[in-house]
């Protein structure tokens, strides 16, 4: 992958109209009914044929930004791209999307073209939250070689909205263009994410104050195992403002990471709410304040934020309610809920500083660019005796004294003038630590059963935790240890609510074994998460990262009935990848006075 910066959009210029249309809207050409697969991503069930935008402003300047999406369906795997989609950002009446058209083409047996146009009552409009609604639609009519194709109009309040370019999506794209048009006296920078071999255009006129872009002929990019981030490998133009014309000059705007730490710092919605009175909680303070450590008082506050508030599944780096009313509630995004325990740990006496995260799903931060959007939400970074915590209140399972899995290798910016700045998240020591032991046996009737000791530790007692106490028991089993035909019982769900020790599950299992003539298959990689290899495709666009270290220790013991004998065993082998980051060894034993097999793995 490879990074461009090019220079930041410096514009001063007068009004220009903004009234836009695409003229080949409805217009399909002969070569996109003939497409039967994309040349360059033939297993793809629906690809993009065009996908545009262009953005201006209107005399207000407002953000106005005008959408055609074309899109044709290539097997019937793919008719529920039919379905569409738009989010907008409604708080505050922030946003609105209007002027929304739709046409689904067909040609009939004669070759004729059929198309069905939505009428109005097509569009159905709801809130998805408290800051976010959705426009959603269905085309009629769908069959392979259906073409859906639809437009609409964005209007933001300002340019704050601009959102990044996605050349790329989870379907493949034979053509993608966008054109922006800076607002008077700003300056935007941008930087192009994309793979070498890919080629990017970039066009923008000499004293024009609009900058094109365009790429062809994307793959699709879909969730592969184990991936770091998807947003990290998607083809995209990321933009941010760089400065603007104050009448007596140029004035740079978050240039560099210090004029970040100075904005939060400044903001209403963050810094300013970084030490209030959080209202009825000065007795608890006062009472944290007399516990023996440090340890203690982070951990007692933590938990207290974390009992009294809950997360409404939305992600921010602000508190735009600010801290008090989501206190009262009981409820916030993670940006208030963080904000929140971080005041109530400065008033405990702790060292704690807002730390801007990127959580792993939202991708790395380029440390070589000050842009704000790399980061998705905050979280608290308390200092006790030089070692760094990081806490997340809003993580109902991890216990304060792990780092969140979500931000384990990733960069962070701890907001403070003094001792802010850029800092790596690492701890080597913490890992995914499983122990395995299976006592089984094997009757002359082929029915297979036995008993189940699981102990869980570290990443690996936050998952179990999270799946069980989210999902409840019964989705668990089915989801981390019932196969088909296996039946489970006197299960056992130890520890879950003590940080310090590891989960233990207990358990029995029976299930019947297939046979053919006198062989029976004995499987020895029950509940060992080794059932299935993840990794079996042919190609991968992604690099694997697992997240945390690994250790995962089984032993199992089978019991042969009287009168059975071993015909064949898997090979005991130990293998290790040449940068030696992946060991694996497997023991493999038959005792034939016991008439047992072991496996260690």
């Amino acid at each position: 992958m490879k990074f461009f910066l090019f220079s930041a959009i410096t514009l001063i210029i007068p009004f220009i109209s903004c009234a836009q249309d695409f003229a080949n809207y409805g217009i399909i050409s002969s070569e996109e009914f003939a497409l039967k697969e994309c040349a360059f991503d033939k297993d793809a069930n629906a690809a993009v044929l065009l996908d545009e935008a262009i953005s201006d402003h209107d005399d207000e300047y407002k953000l106005i930004t005008w959408h055609h999406v074309r899109l044709k369906i290539l097997k019937e795997k793919g008719f529920d791209e039919a379905n569409i989609s738009i989010d907008y950002y409604r708080k505050d009446n922030f946003e609105f999307i209007d002027q929304l058209e739709g046409m689904v083409s067909n040609t009939d047996a004669s070759g004729a073209l059929v198309v069905d146009k939505l009428n109005k009552k097509s569009f159905y409009k709801k809130d998805i939250n408290e800051l976010y609604g959705t426009i959603t639609f269905t085309f009629p009519n769908i069959k392979t070689g259906s073409i859906i194709e639809y437009k609409y109009r964005s209007v933001m309040k300002h340019y704050g909205g601009l959102r990044d370019w996605y050349f790329q999506g989870y379907l493949p794209v034979i053509k993608s263009k966008y054109t922006v048009t800076v607002v008077p006296n700003r300056e935007f920078a941008y930087r192009v994410n994309k793979k070498e071999d890919l080629p990017v255009i970039i066009k923008q006129e000499k004293g024009s104050e609009r900058v094109y872009f365009e790429m062809n002929n994307i793959p699709g990019l879909s969730n592969e195992p184990y991936m770091d981030a998807r947003e990290d490998y998607l083809q995209k133009a990321v933009f941010q403002m760089s400065g603007y014309n104050t009448g007596y000059g140029k004035q740079n705007y978050l240039t560099s990471w210090n004029e970040v730490i100075k904005e939060f710092i400044d903001s209403r919605d963050f810094g300013r709410q970084l030490w209030k009175n959080i209202p009825g909680t000065g007795d608890f303070t006062d009472a944290v304040k007399k516990l023996s450590t440090d340890e203690e008082k982070m951990k007692t506050v933590y938990n207290y934020v974390r009992s009294n508030m809950s997360w409404n599944n939305i992600n921010s780096k602000y508190a735009f309610d600010g801290v008090k009313g989501p206190w009262e509630k009981h409820k916030g995004t993670n940006g208030e809920i963080n904000l929140i325990l971080i005041n109530l740990l400065k008033d405990a006496g702790l060292e704690v500083y807002p730390a801007l995260v990127s959580e792993r799903s939202h991708g790395k931060v380029n440390v070589d660019y000050p842009f704000v959007d790399q980061f998705n939400t905050v979280f608290a970074s308390v200092t006790i005796k030089g070692k760094k915590y990081y806490l997340d209140a809003a993580d109902t399972y991890t216990p304060a004294h792990m780092i969140p899995n979500d931000i384990l290798n990733t960069t962070a910016l701890l907001v403070n003038k003094k001792s802010g700045g850029l800092v790596k998240i690492t701890n080597d020591a913490l890992q995914y630590d499983d122990y395995v032991n299976a006592q089984t046996e094997l009757d002359n009737n082929g029915k297979f059963f036995g008993e189940v000791y699981i102990k869980s530790e570290g990443y690996s007692r936050i998952k179990k935790i999270t799946d069980y106490k989210e999902g409840g028991q019964e989705k668990y089993l089915d989801k981390n240890l019932r196969e088909e035909g296996l039946a489970i019982t006197n299960f056992e769900f130890l520890n879950q609510d003590k940080d310090s020790l590891p989960v233990e599950q207990k358990f029995k299992f029976s299930t019947n074994l297939p046979g053919t003539g006198d062989y029976m298959y004995v499987p020895l990689n029950l509940f060992f998460g080794f059932e299935k290899n993840p990794f079996t495709n042919d190609n991968r666009f992604s690099n694997v990262n697992f997240g945390y270290k690994r250790k995962i220790s089984t032993y199992a013991s089978v019991n042969l009935p009287e009168g059975y004998a071993v015909d064949a065993l898997p090979k005991s082998v130990r293998m290790v990848t040449p940068d030696k980051d992946i060991e694996f060894n497997r023991s493999v034993e038959y005792n034939k006075e016991t008439n047992s097999v072991t496996c260690m793995f």
